[in-house]
């Protein structure tokens, strides 16, 4: 397994990228834009999951966006970052597989209003003025603007790996231009993380502002606990764990 601890900025601003080791007992966040809520958690209160590489994924974000909130995470600064190629994240290539019951049509949807793709990976390393009770000396952010059901193939399904951890977290469905609704237990979401043939992720976390995120669906889940006030002053979000 990669020690984040250990890697020097060299291996990895110019090393092999270690996709398969960044996707290991991961969080992939769809739809994410710029939380960095289960960071927060991931580090703190549910440092027990083991989840130090997280792998965020929004077609609607653009790097500019990115690039200037990159360096906010509170308590951390930016170790290391590296901009990415498509073959950095796929080495041996991929065909894509549509959802059954997802047209060309809907898939393309909102594609006129969605900003250029882009791959960033990122080390983060904890401030000297903090310590362990804020979270790990370091994490990892590999950051795409792309589509988060291709990109779940592309990456989880080519690896043949399982992430540890799923969010569905706000995914902007209709007006916030996602094609589809990643909370519905039928969606094209779902039948792509529920075909991987790795497996399903252990833990989600769903939920959003406002309250009635007590709604979650999907089969083979339990509910853990919640997280309050997810956003500094409203929000909801609980943890569900793998049945």
């Amino acid at each position: 397994m990669l020690d984040f601890d250990r890697l020097t900025k060299d291996q990895i601003e110019h090393g092999t990228f270690p996709v398969y080791d960044l996707l290991l007992n991961s969080l992939f966040y769809p739809a994410s834009g710029l939380d960095g809520g289960v960071v927060r958690d991931c580090n703190t209160l549910g440092r027990s999951l083991g989840i130090r590489s997280f792998v965020y994924c929004d077609y609607a974000t653009g790097e500019q966006a990115f690039e200037n909130e990159q360096a906010s995470f509170r308590g951390y600064h930016v170790f290391a970052t590296r901009r990415l190629v498509q073959s950095d994240l796929a080495p041996q290539g991929w065909n894509p597989i549509l959802p059954p019951d997802l047209s060309m049509a809907e898939y393309m949807k909102y594609q006129s209003s969605l900003k250029s793709p882009f791959s960033t990976w990122t080390i983060y390393e904890r401030d000297s003025d903090k310590d362990e009770e804020h979270g790990p000396f370091r994490f990892s952010l590999l950051y795409i603007g792309g589509e988060g059901i291709a990109t779940y193939e592309a990456l989880y399904w080519t690896q043949k790996i399982s992430p540890g951890a799923l969010a569905i977290i706000q995914p902007g469905t209709g007006f916030g231009l996602n094609y589809t609704n990643f909370s519905d237990p039928n969606s094209h979401l779902a039948w792509v993380i529920n075909n991987n043939p790795a497996g399903i992720p252990d833990y989600i976390y769903y939920g959003g502002y406002g309250s009635g995120y007590s709604n979650f669906k999907w089969p083979g889940y339990r509910e853990q606990r919640t997280i309050d006030k997810y956003y500094g002053q409203e929000g909801e979000v609980r943890l569900y764990r793998k049945i």
